[in-house]
């Protein structure tokens, strides 16, 4: 386009017909090669029988009863009790045989990780510390929207999920208080490895202090556990057990709740930090007053949530 509108009319036809070529050749590789594997993959995560390739971690978890990659895994875990550990490699059996699941969560965090790993392109145009420390909360802050989005999508229906089988886990000896909380500690460590990740990575290529680093670690480390929080009480206390489609679990009442208060949560919580000058502040007075309430507003949005899921949970059970 750019060398279109320059009046490079040659050189636009020339790149069009690249890109054109491409497309014929992948598309002619999509529609001719890869419809056996799209049939097997589709019957895989429908539970039907068949051959060939499949999604999951090994022939030899599918085809015998021996444990298998995720069972030896969590086996190296002790403190873990068995029944957590046989809850936790369901779900996220579930989760990995669910194309669509982890295509989305790729998707989410690849976008960002992709402008994160580019910033190395432009740091050196950054001299000022004051834009430093923005491009900084302006990174926090996109990556924990993109982290309410990923708690709004995947764990607030993960409890509906369970729908008609929910009877069954209720009679198990865990308990359906026990299962709610290893999904949410489940979810918050999963998600908690992404996102600590990027923004360490993001502090990393702005080549921010050490101290910087872990207090913006800590600042999305607590975000994480209170986004999981919001997300697996709010999809206890709204659940739609007669819908097996997560898409039309979120689309309900209760996703777009969790999603409001998420982005609520976000934007006070960024506010908080940027008014006490996210650690930097001269005043301590209002460094102190500001990553207390910030603390405070995470524990009200994570954890009541979580304590009125539980009550209702113990309702449910009596």
């Amino acid at each position: 386009m750019l060398q279109w509108a320059e009046g490079v009319i040659g050189g636009a036809i020339f790149f069009a017909g690249v890109l054109l070529s491409h497309t014929l050749f992948f598309g002619s590789l999509a529609f001719t090669r890869f419809g056996h594997i799209f049939y097997d993959t589709a019957s895989a995560v429908q539970s039907r029988a068949g051959g060939g390739f499949k999604l999951d971690f090994s022939a030899a978890e599918i085809n015998s009863r021996t444990p298998g990659m995720l069972e030896r895994l969590f086996a190296r875990l002790p403190l873990l009790s068995p029944e957590v550990r046989a809850l936790a490699v369901k779900d996220l059996r579930m989760f990995w045989r669910d194309t669509t699941q982890w295509a989305q969560s790729v998707m989410f965090f690849g976008l960002l990780g992709a402008y994160i790993i580019n910033l190395r392109n432009f740091t050196h145009q950054l001299a000022s510390p004051f834009w430093i420390h923005a491009v900084a909360f302006l990174n926090l802050g996109a990556c924990a929207f993109n982290l309410a989005s990923v708690t709004t999508r995947f764990v607030f229906p993960q409890f509906s999920l369970e729908g008609r089988r929910l009877w069954i886990i209720g009679l198990a000896p865990i308990g359906l208080p026990r299962v709610v909380m290893t999904k949410y500690w489940l979810a918050s460590i999963s998600s908690l490895i992404v996102t600590l990740g990027l923004v360490t990575l993001s502090c990393y290529l702005l080549r921010m202090q050490w101290e910087d680093v872990a207090f913006f670690g800590a600042v999305i480390t607590v975000m994480t556990f209170a986004l999981n929080g919001l997300a697996t009480g709010l999809g206890v206390l709204f659940p739609n057990l007669l819908e097996s489609n997560p898409n039309k679990i979120v689309s309900g009442f209760g996703g777009t709740l969790c999603f409001v208060l998420s982005s609520v949560y976000i934007m006070a919580s960024l506010a908080l930090l940027v008014i006490g000058g996210g650690g930097y502040h001269s005043n301590i007075f209002w460094v102190t007053v500001c990553i207390a309430g910030f603390v405070l507003v995470s524990l009200a949005i994570g954890w009541l949530p979580m304590k009125l899921a539980l009550a209702r949970l113990e309702d449910f059970e009596a």
